[in-house]
């Protein structure tokens, strides 16, 4: 059996499947990773219990290097795969290098460069192999990931994070825990321009179960003032930023308010899905957007408003599980092992 692990610094996602590539089991575990090592521990007992993975081939990639608990992303990527060779043994371990190839733990430790956040290119090269030329985005809780697929292969302009917040192939921006004061910094309420109080007192999250694109039940991450993801809950959070309160029984002004914080999280998605296919000119205009990520509703909008066709990573690579689009990252690096290393 082969095990992909995308290690976030808010969940941990798992895929694992046989060396055919079938009988796909998916599953992901909150890890609060800014909260200590321990996070990650419990996580991976977890994960451990409920698959009885641990020897397993077990392919490694990783985002939660960025975490501020480590002192740099070079030791954030040391302890993360150290905290996983005391359950797993070493010789079973595989790290994701991207263009390194497949390394160690000590060679994954030396050129940390290539391990650290380099999940997006595991899905992206997965999502080309499948796809000639199009558009690949991935909308998770916080990030969203926007990479052309040209002539089969993803074709970046950055690698590292620095380079994609600049090429805008990394937005900070997510379903769930996105505080909405980074989206605007006043919102139209009862007629009037409001600002907004620069708290985190509400989230995406709030905006999307309002509008209905989000099971309450669905969300693992904890909300702004840790309270349920009920709508009344999420209506609450966002008068908080005009400095009011929810009426009860009226949930429509608020609807309306998660309406107009929803079109500003699309128009900035929209403006850098046109930044990046501006830098590649040779994409066709009819090129499809492939999406992934618990956030996929929200791409899924923004490619009917571009007039570009939209399919679901899932149905792309004929995995038979909505998981799989939803945790893309571990279900491609599952893949990459089973084709390279088995």
């Amino acid at each position: 059996m082969i095990s992909g692990w995308d290690i976030g610094g808010a969940h941990l996602k798992v895929a694992r499947c046989d060396d055919q590539g079938n009988n796909f089991q998916i599953i992901q575990i909150p890890c609060p990773l800014w909260q200590g090592i321990e996070s990650l521990e419990q996580a991976i007992e977890t994960i451990l219990a409920k698959l009885d993975s641990q020897h397993d081939l077990t392919a490694i990639t990783m985002t939660g290097e960025l975490v501020d608990i480590f002192a740099d992303r070079q030791s954030g990527v040391a302890e993360i795969l150290n905290c996983v060779a005391r359950y797993i043994k070493t010789e079973n371990i595989k790290v994701y290098g991207a263009q390194a190839g497949w390394l160690n733990i000590e060679q994954a430790t030396q050129q940390w460069q290539m391990v650290a956040s380099r999940n997006w290119q595991a899905s992206a090269s997965i999502a080309a192999a499948h796809q000639q030329d199009g558009l690949f985005i991935d909308i998770g809780s916080t990030t969203c990931d926007i990479i052309a697929l040209i002539n089969g292969k993803e074709s970046p302009r950055g690698f590292n994070d620095l380079e994609r917040q600049t090429s805008r192939e990394l937005l900070y921006t997510g379903a769930i825990r996105t505080p909405l004061i980074s989206l605007c910094q006043s919102a139209p309420f009862d007629g009037e321009l409001v600002g907004l109080a620069a708290e985190v007192f509400a989230t995406t999250g709030d905006c999307w179960v309002l509008l209905d694109k989000l099971n309450p039940k669905s969300i693992q991450d904890s909300s702004a003032n840790n309270k349920p993801w009920n709508a009344q809950y999420c209506a609450s959070r966002i008068a908080h930023l005009l400095g009011t309160d929810a009426v009860q029984t009226q949930l429509q002004p608020w609807q309306q308010l998660a309406q107009w914080f929803a079109e500003q999280q699309c128009h900035l998605i929209i403006n850098a899905i046109l930044h990046v296919i501006s830098s590649h000119k040779t994409l066709p205009a009819n090129a499809p957007i492939i999406g992934a990520g618990v956030g996929r509703f929200i791409i899924k909008m923004c490619a009917q408003r571009l007039g570009r066709p939209y399919q679901d990573l899932d149905v792309l690579i004929a995995i038979p599980h909505t998981e799989a689009s939803d945790h893309a990252a571990a279900v491609a690096v599952a893949l990459l092992a089973r084709q390279q290393l088995t």
